[in-house]
């Protein structure tokens, strides 16, 4: 029912549970629910992130410019 979008509340009541921690127990959230969730409602999900590979692009960059950097100052 989660995963087809009932909200938790809803299936704390049908389950007859007093409190959402009771029916948490006893509900699992599927890593791809989750992460729909997440990239729907936080606000850091509409950041604009890096991409992999612009990321090790960088990296090696900044490794390259470290390498360089110690190459000048051995002479």
């Amino acid at each position: 029912m989660l995963e087809g979008g009932a909200d938790v509340r809803y299936v704390q009541e049908m389950l007859g549970y007093a409190k959402l921690s009771t029916t948490s127990i006893y509900t699992q959230v599927s890593i791809r629910q989750l992460e729909s969730v997440h990239s729907l409602t936080h606000p850091a999900a509409k950041l604009e992130r890096p991409t992999p590979t612009e990321i090790v692009t960088e990296l090696h960059a900044a490794l390259d410019a470290e390498a360089a950097e110690e190459s000048t100052e051995r002479g």
